[in-house]
């Protein structure tokens, strides 16, 4: 069975699924579970579940698919609905995949989770579980989203900020996902991936004691290209159209990417510092210190390991300890002579740049600094919202740590630019 029909039957399934609690029809619901959840799920217990949440929010008026995965035994499905009175909710369904059968249902509110944007539409693409790697011993996984179309498609490859960081972007929000969800309701194919950090950090912490190296090429580099390898056989990508999207550190250090590899059509660098990231760690550091002075003396020790690195006073025997975030001196070696700036600057392939003003991460001085050294570069446009944060998130006076925890998303009009620079390049 395709991929894209066993969606539609679940979908299907899903939609009437939720009809029957429009209706309050709980005796068919109880029905719709397999045999095991039929004994929790009587029409009793499911009546007492959606009966205080119509009374409190109004009953269920438009239902819009929300996304498909499959787990191998159970499928889920999501739904989000707005009530009478305005709230939207995530219906969230598992089904057995053998008999179709309800397995699992919850709704939630969507202020409360994510939930995709409303200029998503989730059944425009389908997303699959990719699994790569640069080395056999830590195999990754990342996210391919393709649209139901025909033609071959152009791909878009989202490149992680520092850290552990996942294929959403690491905050409840979702980020990437936004944009990997928008771009894909409108004909783009994307990739987004977690990094190795994520699923190898003891691993990782024992490289670091045994003295192997460690740059940003097996943090992260080499993965990424090993995935754009193997995308590069899927027969629905256009591989003259593949896009590097890189986001903070993953910005940075995406002129590198594209210098090395001939696969590479272009580069969207969002919110990528233009000074050496340490310099740029400074400055964080001491806006934090001014708005979480409690911690101001943790922000001083770790200016004095950057001072270390960026005066050049240390060498590969250099214990980590002594170093930044402990990371070995085989990182910040490669790091010291790495110029993003230059490096953009010989490319001839085009270059997005784009800039969040309300960003105490990478400050919208580093988006001059690249408009400065580029000016003269025919291939590279520049794009900058005052009102936007590190994670692409709109907002309103001093930028802080605590509003990456609000649940809200990428703006339209971001993902409106990106697509179209895209079709422009």
């Amino acid at each position: 069975m395709h991929a894209q029909s066993e969606q539609q039957i679940f979908t299907d399934e899903g939609k009437k699924i939720i009809s029957l609690f429009v209706n309050r029809n709980y005796d068919s619901l109880t029905l719709c579970f397999n045999d095991k959840q039929k004994l929790y799920n009587s029409p009793t217990a499911i009546a007492s579940n959606y009966e205080p949440l119509i009374e409190k929010y109004g009953n269920i008026q438009t239902v819009k698919f929300a996304g498909f995965k499959d787990f191998q035994e159970q499928i889920n499905v999501q739904f989000i609905c707005k009530t009478a009175y305005k709230i939207d909710l995530l219906i969230d369904f598992n089904f057995s995949k053998n008999n179709k059968k309800l397995v699992f249902y919850k709704f939630i509110e969507t202020f409360k989770t994510y939930a995709i944007p409303d200029y998503v539409n989730a059944e425009l693409f389908n997303e699959e579980s990719i699994k790569f790697y640069s080395d056999s011993t830590k195999p990754l996984t990342g996210l391919l989203t393709l649209p139901h179309i025909n033609t071959k498609m152009p791909l878009i490859v989202i490149v992680p900020d520092a850290g552990p960081t996942d294929a959403d972007g690491v905050y409840d929000s979702k980020p990437y996902k936004d944009i990997a969800y928008g771009l894909s309701s409108n004909g783009f194919a994307t990739f987004r991936f977690n990094k190795r950090s994520i699923n190898y950090g003891f691993e990782l912490g024992q490289d670091k004691t045994n003295n192997k190296s460690f740059t940003p090429r097996e943090d992260l580099i080499d993965d990424l290209l090993a995935a754009i390898k193997l995308l590069k056989t899927n027969s629905q990508i256009d591989t003259s159209k593949i896009y590097l999207l890189g986001h903070g550190e993953g910005a940075y250090l995406s002129p590198f990417i594209a210098s090395i590899s001939k696969d590479i059509s272009g580069i969207i660098l969002v919110n990528g510092n233009a000074n050496h990231p340490l310099e740029m760690m400074m400055t964080q550091n001491k806006y934090l210190g001014k708005i979480l002075p409690h911690k101001k003396a943790h922000f001083d020790e770790d200016d004095e390991k950057s001072k270390k690195v960026l005066k050049g006073k240390f060498n590969l025997k250099t214990h980590y300890s002594e170093l930044p975030f402990d990371v070995p001196a085989s990182y910040w070696l490669w790091i010291n002579n790495y110029n993003q700036l230059s490096t953009a600057k010989k490319l001839s392939i085009p270059i997005f740049i784009v800039q969040g003003e309300r960003n105490y991460q990478v400050e919208k001085a580093n988006f001059y600094v690249w408009k400065k050294k580029l000016r003269r570069n025919k291939n590279v446009s520049f794009i900058s919202y005052p009102t936007l944060n590190h994670l692409m998130h709109d907002g309103v006076g001093e930028p802080t740590y605590s509003e990456y925890g609000v649940m809200t998303h990428v703006p339209f009009f971001v993902i409106n630019d990106i697509q179209n620079w895209l079709k422009l390049n």
